[in-house]
């Protein structure tokens, strides 16, 4: 009956079927890409949703104690690159690994908006299972601007994190 299931876990070498779920021919499944490579602690999958050229990440101004970490590594407007981003979150699967501890980003209700055929605002709640720091839930609204590429594959080129 599952024969022709697709698993993530076991694809056909070479082969990226249509219909699967982590294929980034459809803006929605920067998603779920992003949920395999934490489930995985696979940071060239996570980075693989990201324009490498044009990506932005904006942390929310509001969070506390943000603008003193940001400071210590000499970011003083709130957003970061692919590079800051790619070495942060590396750093994070390796402690996850280190740790063994599997971290999976929830992403819940919210909507999507698109701006020609190259362009779609994908707007979600989010929270992280198990919580972060032990005990402290993190949770929000992220907005994920992603367009189409040259490649025709759909890749984030601005993250905005608001933190609730």
């Amino acid at each position: 009956m599952f024969i022709s299931c697709w698993n993530p876990f076991s694809p056909k070498e070479g082969k990226m079927q249509e219909t699967n779920p982590i294929s980034l021919k459809d803006p929605l499944n920067v998603l779920n890409r992003i949920v395999i490579s934490y489930q995985n602690r696979d940071i060239d999958l996570y980075v693989s949703t990201l324009d490498s050229s044009d990506f932005v990440f904006v942390f929310d101004s509001k969070d506390e104690g943000l603008l003193e970490y940001l400071e210590q590594l000499g970011i003083t407007d709130y957003s970061w690159g692919y590079t800051e981003e790619y070495f942060s979150t590396k750093s994070l699967f390796q402690s996850l690994q280190e740790k063994n501890i599997v971290l999976i980003p929830i992403f819940g209700a919210g909507y999507e908006q698109s701006y020609g055929d190259t362009l779609v605002v994908i707007v979600r709640s989010y929270s992280f299972e198990p919580p972060v720091i032990e005990g402290e839930i993190v949770e929000g609204t992220v907005n994920f601007w992603v367009r189409k590429c040259e490649d025709g594959l759909w890749r984030i080129i601005r993250w905005l994190d608001f933190v609730r």
